[in-house]
């Protein structure tokens, strides 16, 4: 894992620094002395050194399951993407990319154009994640929750995102639905940037709650 922690005051109002498990977790145990569970901050990457190493997860995590793995298309400065890191206890645990759509379009119009182009309305803004990767010795779905959570808050906030798309295995696709929000609105198609099968869920941000 990547020791490169964010400075503090790089929070965004309502990011994730929280704990990783429930408050209850956190009882005295047997020998008397008081758990204290690991803390998860979650922020946008701002410096070359945390861009660096979530993009060292991304390519770790793609290889152990034998994606392909494409580079990164943003430039630090592109105001239509951010890379947002998960860290706990100053080691970065997982990633994402959110990218606002643009007139560049998004990735996912390479095997969805038309399913992206029936949710696009003047009144719908969306954003496309990609390059989700948490890292295996991981195992807490609070850390993903709380990434996600996060995208969400900043999505909106500094993208003014209405709506969010995200490819996944078609494996993955009932959890994504179940844990936050999705709904599959497209078919099963192989994704050349990962030579992997994936569908794309939907989700609208008018509710947060996950």
């Amino acid at each position: 894992m990547q020791n490169v922690i964010p400075s503090s005051s790089r929070l965004l109002p309502g990011f994730m620094s929280a704990s990783m498990l429930p408050d209850q977790l956190g009882t005295s145990l047997g020998s008397g002395e008081a758990f204290e569970p690991p803390e998860i901050k979650v922020a946008p990457a701002v410096t070359y050194h945390q861009h660096r190493a979530c993009s060292a997860l991304v390519r770790r995590m793609y290889a152990w399951r034998g994606y392909r793995v494409s580079p990164p298309r943003q430039l630090i400065e592109d105001p239509n993407h951010a890379t947002l890191g998960a860290w706990m206890d100053g080691e970065l645990v997982a990633t994402l990319t959110a990218s606002r759509d643009s007139t560049t379009g998004l990735l996912a119009d390479n095997l969805y154009a038309e399913e992206l182009a029936a949710l696009r309305k003047p009144s719908r803004v969306i954003s496309e994640v990609t390059r989700l990767a948490v890292d295996t010795d991981c195992h807490d779905p609070e850390i993903l929750k709380s990434l996600f959570r996060s995208s969400y808050q900043y999505a909106r906030a500094i993208f003014g995102v209405t709506d969010v798309v995200i490819e996944v295995n078609p494996r993955h696709a009932s959890y994504y639905r179940r844990e936050f929000g999705f709904s599959q609105i497209g078919t099963v198609r192989t994704c050349p940037r990962v030579d992997a099968p994936a569908v794309l869920l939907h989700r609208p941000l008018g509710n947060l709650h996950i």
